[in-house]
């Protein structure tokens, strides 16, 4: 854990609302790769000095868009969503980044495989519909069939193989995401278990 690193001013910012939401200092360390004692001085120096700039936007979305996040945050027990929101987009350098160049060259090695033997197949097609235009014999022989059985199986790998690897980028998504909204629902219980119950008084 990068312990020693310097913090910015946005994620210090971002640590002072994330503790006054409730967020244990322990998450915030892990979370942001420094110690404890860092989240601590961080704390410590922003008592009585003026808040965090903050910028209030809008933005529209469909309701489908809506019961997606707010049915992605319930799966996560956090029903916070502005707070979830600020993390996610504090993240979004993360979240956001280029696709992993070993996911790119696994489809471009993928694409020229199957560009290849795909224009062999095309190839017996097209030697296929001219005889039968010319009235003459099928010249299907068994390097054909060879070559068409290939490509078959080749398509099925090449299925198999991405699903694994787009299942892999989506779990390490999920990771990432997480990561960037981790606490918040720790905090949120923390807040309704020492919430009064009024129904009792």
């Amino acid at each position: 854990m990068r312990h020693h690193r310097k913090l910015t001013d946005d994620e210090r910012c971002q640590i002072i609302a994330a503790r006054a939401g409730g967020t244990p200092t322990s998450t915030l360390a892990r979370r942001f790769g420094v110690s404890t004692r860092t989240i601590h001085n961080t704390l410590s120096r922003a008592k009585g000095t003026r808040p965090c700039a903050t910028t209030t936007i809008s933005t529209r979305l469909s309701a489908r868009q809506l019961a997606g996040f707010q049915a992605a945050l319930a799966r996560r027990g956090i029903t916070d969503q502005p707070a979830a929101l600020r993390r996610l987009m504090g993240a979004a350098d993360i979240l956001l980044r280029p696709a992993d160049p070993v996911v790119r060259d696994h489809l471009r090695a993928w694409g020229a495989q199957v560009a290849t033997e795909g224009a062999a197949v095309n190839h017996i097609a097209r030697k296929l519909n001219e005889a039968k235009l010319r009235g003459r014999p099928i010249p299907f022989t068994h390097d054909d069939m060879t070559t068409i059985r290939t490509f078959a199986r080749g398509l099925v790998e090449f299925a198999e193989a991405f699903r694994i690897l787009w299942e892999a980028q989506l779990a390490k998504k999920a990771r990432e995401v997480d990561k960037a909204l981790e606490g918040l629902a720790q905090s949120e219980a923390f807040a309704d278990a020492s919430r009064p119950d009024l129904s009792r008084m």
